[in-house]
């Protein structure tokens, strides 16, 4: 299939448009980069063409990146290093060709994509929100393999340079402009006519097409740096230290890259080699088997269910509304707008929705303050989120979330003053945490239109939705608000109703687990080393601090309500409310950070001193790192194998995309599922069946023990099937 399509050459210039008519993107695989020697090739043999412009045939799409689908073809490490070798003998043809060349870059141009362009003599962005350019390929646990590490930093240099490809962080046009990663920043319809400005200047006098280009300026004390060695080895000093310290040694290849780039200063053809046996190596490591598990896990979670047999339309969400001005709230009508959609965002009170829009209006600053958006792309927003105090102007709405406090009678006055101002195709979705969607909408007329949507706080950050199905919701609304989450760019995953959903119901144990473990064990701060060694982005005491001793003692309650006395909640948590004089103890943190490192807050250690005295726990022990994470983590893969059996969702995968995706459960083990898979389903049974001969609450449920006593795993192979993606 071509994906390089060109004619004749017009004045001089031979317009390439880059599309590939079987694919939903661009992506480049070794039979594409053949075909773009074969372009090379022609365009330096022919005399009529004196510039090459590549552009995408494609909207919102440059090139994607290396097709990621070829990674289940690697066989072993020679696979990888031939297939890095491949694309540097192609790019360097094109950064090698006498005839000058432009990228027209519109849309995501990303990893393989960027390396491509980098080869380009000139690079033009346009200044639309779609267009991003970076070199994501270490959330795969990989690096740039094309020459991405080398020429990067030479671009735009060492320190812009390094954060892009140790963290994949992606630049808009306009910040490309400024790093020098782009020759200039334009709109969209002015791309084809610079772009072939550019080609005539270099025609009739190579090199004075900059004289049409703006002039970067670098304040001297940088420029004087770059070309410091002692710069280069402070950078890559702090750049070792930051990646150990925020990986802790999980991830191989942000230290490869580091190799791979400092060898790659001193000489690209040394950094290419480097390159070639960096990705060789890294394609080998189970770590980057587990990322790119995941990377397909949430393409797949683009697709509808296969149960629903209505069309997913994002596009068709044209108007909607926020109920409820806090953070929360704020923050979704905040996306709905960004995302072009009209949005009403309602509060009781003229104060409540002056603080929504106060919340609104230093998100938007921030934005602007970072170049992510223009100043007209701020008043865009504006004009577009629409404060209000009464219902009007709902009868419009294809969707309205409600995002008030966390109480049933309350959220069932909302619903029923909605279906009165709405019309009876706007569905209704509640953003509840903890509450039945289905008791939610027991009075409601038209119950088919309910769903929830349960965004992770902040909602502008965290990349999950849950779409919550009742029994009654209906097809259509069920579409509707996959299509809704779709537009907002955000990573959906269908639960069933029931207590906690999916993600809060399977973290509680895990974070209630921690209350106990405070009594148990002789040096708190173990808990945290031994969740950290593990793989989890902090330790859940930590957690637990940020999510609210008060919010987590209250969810235990409520699953323990819902699901017995496997949740009963850790005496802890009561204890320090009483010892707090029965006040609340919202914003109490379990942890407080000191000079010397982090301690146990002393309010805590007085809480289990009292438990201990008073014979409700015992001294306190030494427990292993292993025992720690076992009783952290097993709860969290029993209440899993509940949740799939009860059919809460479809499929396993979906349970390991959505702790990852809602919890930042440890990337590199694949999830609870898969993780629970490599340890082995009757290891985890002994363990539990060990913990719960102390703890009842910690028996491993039926259907864990039949998998255990069948040998019974819970994945199927998933990388079987190809999934159009690129990286």
């Amino acid at each position: 299939m071509t994906t390089w399509h060109y004619g004749e050459p017009q004045e001089g210039i031979l317009n390439v448009r880059i599309e590939q008519s079987d694919q939903p993107v661009n992506s480049l695989s070794r039979d594409v980069l053949q075909e773009l020697a074969d372009l090379i090739k022609h365009a330096e043999g022919s005399q009529e063409i004196q510039g090459v412009l590549f552009a995408s045939g494609k909207d919102g799409n440059f090139i994607a990146g290396a097709d990621v689908n070829q990674f289940k073809e690697v066989q072993g490490p020679q696979d990888a290093r031939e297939m890095s070798q491949f694309g540097h003998k192609v790019f360097r043809q094109l950064e090698a060709m006498h005839k000058p060349t432009v990228a027209l870059i519109s849309g995501s141009c990303l990893g393989g994509g960027l390396e491509f362009a980098l080869c380009c003599k000139y690079r033009l962005a346009d200044d639309r929100a779609k267009t991003v350019l970076g070199l994501p390929e270490v959330k795969l646990g990989i690096i740039p393999g094309w020459g991405g590490n080398v020429r990067l930093p030479r671009t735009i240099g060492l320190a812009a340079a390094l954060p892009m490809i140790l963290t994949g962080r992606m630049l808009n046009g306009r910040q490309a402009k400024s790093k020098g990663l782009v020759h200039d920043c334009l709109p969209r319809e002015a791309l084809q006519f610079a772009g072939e400005k550019i080609l005539k200047a270099e025609a009739e006098s190579p090199g004075s097409a900059s004289k049409f280009l703006p002039k970067r300026k670098r304040p001297l004390w940088r420029r004087a740096a770059f070309e410091n060695p002692l710069f280069y080895k402070l950078a890559f000093s702090q750049a070792e230290q930051q990646v150990r310290k925020t990986t802790h040694g999980h991830y191989p290849a942000p230290l490869k890259a580091i190799e791979v780039v400092r060898t790659g200063m001193g000489s690209a053809e040394a950094g290419f080699a480097a390159e070639a046996e960096a990705l060789a190596e890294l394609s080998q490591s189970p770590v980057t088997a587990e990322l790119i598990r995941l990377f397909f896990l949430s393409e797949d979670a683009k697709k509808p269910p296969a149960s629903l047999d209505v069309p997913v339309e994002p596009e068709a969400i044209q108007e909607g509304a926020v109920l409820g001005a806090g953070a929360m709230g704020a923050g979704i009508a905040l996306l709905m707008a960004r995302k072009g959609i009209w949005t009403r965002l309602k509060d009781l009170t003229p104060d409540y929705v002056a603080n929504g829009m106060k919340t609104v209006r230093k998100l938007v600053k921030s934005d602007v303050k970072r170049k992510k958006i223009t100043p007209l792309d701020a008043t865009n927003i504006f004009d577009r989120l629409s404060p209000t105090t009464d219902y009007s102007g709902l009868k419009h709405c294809d969707i309205v979330i409600e995002a008030v406090v966390e109480e049933m009678d309350i959220k069932r006055k909302v619903f029923d003053e909605l279906a009165e101002a709405t019309n009876d195709k706007t569905v209704l979705a509640t953003n509840t945490s903890s509450l039945l969607v289905s008791d939610i909408a027991r009075d409601v007329a038209h119950p088919e239109r309910v769903v929830g949507l349960h965004f992770f706080n902040p909602p502008h950050q965290m990349p999950l939705v849950e779409v919550i199905r009742t029994e009654q919701t209906s097809p259509e609304a069920l579409a509707t608000a996959i299509a809704y989450v779709q537009r907002l760019g955000k990573t959906k995953v269908v639960v069933g109703d029931c207590a906690g959903f999916l993600v809060n119901r399977l973290l509680s144990p895990y974070m209630n687990e921690a209350g106990f473990l405070l009594t148990d064990v002789a040096d708190p701060m173990e808990i945290e080393k031994a969740a950290i060694a593990f793989g989890m982005p902090m330790g859940p005491l930590e957690l637990t601090g940020l999510v609210g001793i008060e919010v987590a003692a209250h969810v235990a309650e409520n699953m323990q309500a819902a699901y017995g006395d496997r949740f009963a909640p850790a005496p802890l948590w009561k204890r320090l409310e009483e010892l707090n004089g029965g006040e609340s103890v919202a914003g109490m943190r379990l942890v407080e950070k000191t000079r010397s490192g982090k301690q146990l807050n002393p309010k805590v250690a007085a809480a289990i001193a009292d438990l201990r005295s008073s014979g409700v726990a015992g001294s306190g022990r030494a427990l292993s790192a292993e025992t720690i994470t076992q009783r952290l983590v097993y709860p969290i893969i029993n209440e899993s194998t509940r949740a799939l059996e009860e059919g809460i969702v479809e499929r396993p995968e979906d349970i390991d995309l959505a702790m990852v995706f809602g919890t930042g459960f440890a990337p590199f083990r694949g999830g609870p599922l898969q993780y629970a898979d490599s340890v082995g389903a009757s290891n985890i049974v002994l363990a539990l069946d060990q913990f719960a001969a102390e703890n009842p609450r910690m028996s491993p449920c039926d259907e864990l023990r039949r998998r255990a006593g069948e040998g019974i795993a819970f994945m199927e192979p998933f990388l079987e099937r190809p999934t159009p993606a690129a990286v």
